[in-house]
């Protein structure tokens, strides 16, 4: 942790929530550290645990518990006698703001955080008794909350950039170098996976819901891809779509380095029927990220190698997306709702059993460059004045260990 600006005071954060940061802090497994944040996030006011999900397959019973950072009790308490003095520091009533006048909680809470329970039934591996897993915990996180460069770049009103967020209590003269990636054009997508007893399941979801299925099933099976205010639906869709299109042996070595190396693939999800600073036509996926076993981003080198080997490539050549081609005739207002509807797919979405897909690759990654951290200013000045972007996102990495320090969220 590394933030200047004033914390919340004590009777906020509590003993119990500094109890559990403290354990969190001196954790050597991951049982330790995931039963130590859960403890944490469950003492914390400003968080909110919601009501668990229990989803019941063959061979396991799954409970999946949210949890969310609680803005609307926030902004109330800054309304408060005790809480108007931090109303400055924080600089607004969003999660931003949060953030900003909490380091813990910036630390330990991700944009997105769920805990999964996996109970065997009938005593572990083919449900016939004599061991296996009888109960397994995983913790399925997002990215940690990124920072401005400068109070523009922020999406929300808050003094985040002012208090820039490096792990491990570095600052940008650690830093050696950097890579640019695209700021997708989409929704907040993340992807993972677990096993138990052997059996693989996939985990994904949008930045507050999860959801767990059988890996070797299509997710339509469990969840029908039929609502398009439920961007998650298509999240599941397409990341089930992939994995299944792989070969058995990709399929084996992809549960293998997301169980046990890797925690989250983070990504966006584009869809017609949602659209961003530059109109979007088709629907895709675009990784950007992929988080270690903390929650970290591991170095992009390593992320778009690994999405490289699984057959992920790049789908746009430039940081700028491209502008869709002029319509050779202008629409009348009576074909406007028949075109609406199919460009932007909500035909699909309602036709019996939900969104099939066609065949193609629905998933790929976005573009990405390295620099040195001299052509840091340089590099933003050009993302400024680039056009048809939604921005960037910077990694900036540690000049002696090659690990990422810091990210930090460029907005055009």
């Amino acid at each position: 942790m590394a933030s200047k600006a004033r914390s919340l005071p004590s009777d906020i954060e509590c003993e119990n929530v500094c109890g559990a940061y403290s354990d969190f802090k001196k954790a050597t497994t991951p049982d330790q550290r995931d039963k130590a944040l859960v403890a944490f996030l469950n003492a914390h006011p400003f968080v909110q645990k919601k009501t668990p999900q229990v989803l019941d397959y063959e061979k396991h019973s799954i409970e999946i518990t949210g949890f969310r950072l609680e803005i609307f009790k926030f902004r109330k308490w800054l309304n408060s006698k005790r809480g108007r003095p931090y109303k400055s520091v924080a600089g607004g009533m969003s999660d931003d703001g949060l953030y900003t006048v909490s380091p813990m909680l910036r630390e330990l809470m991700p944009r997105g955080l769920h805990r999964i329970i996996v109970t065997s039934k009938g005593g572990g591996k083919g449900g016939g008794g004599g061991g296996g897993t009888k109960r397994i915990t995983r913790i399925f996180k997002g990215i940690p909350k990124f920072s401005g460069l400068v109070a523009s770049d922020e999406d929300e009103e808050s003094n985040a950039s002012a208090a820039i967020f490096f792990y491990d209590g570095k600052t940008i003269n650690d830093a050696g170098g950097f890579y640019t990636t695209a700021k997708s054009n989409g929704e907040n997508a993340k992807l993972g996976c677990l096993v138990a007893d052997e059996i693989p399941y996939l985990v994904a979801g949008s930045k507050n819901t999860c959801m767990v299925w059988p890996a070797e099933q299509p997710v339509e099976k469990y969840v029908p891809a039929d609502n398009p205010s439920v961007p998650a639906q298509f999240i599941c869709l397409l990341y089930s779509n992939w994995f299944l299109g792989l070969s058995k042996e990709q399929r084996s070595l992809f549960v293998s380095e997301m169980s046990q190396k890797y925690g989250t693939i983070m990504a966006e999800i584009n869809t017609p029927w949602y659209e961003h600073i530059v109109p979007i036509n088709s629907l895709y996926m675009e990784c950007y990220s992929v988080l270690d076993l903390r929650g970290r981003p591991v170095h992009p080198k390593d992320a778009f190698t690994f999405f490289k080997s699984f057959g992920i490539d790049q789908i746009h050549p430039t940081m700028s997306a491209p502008v869709p081609p002029k319509r050779k005739k202008p629409i009348s207002p009576g074909e406007l709702e028949d075109v609406l509807n199919k460009e932007s797919h909500k035909n699909r979405i309602r036709a019996s059993g939900g969104y099939k897909l066609d065949g193609k690759k629905y998933i790929g990654h976005v573009y990405f460059k390295q620099h040195t951290i001299q052509e840091l200013e340089g590099v933003v000045n050009e993302i400024r004045d680039m056009p048809n972007t939604e921005g960037a996102v910077l990694y900036l990495t540690d000049a002696k260990s090659d690990a990422v320090s810091v990210t930090l969220r460029h907005r055009t």
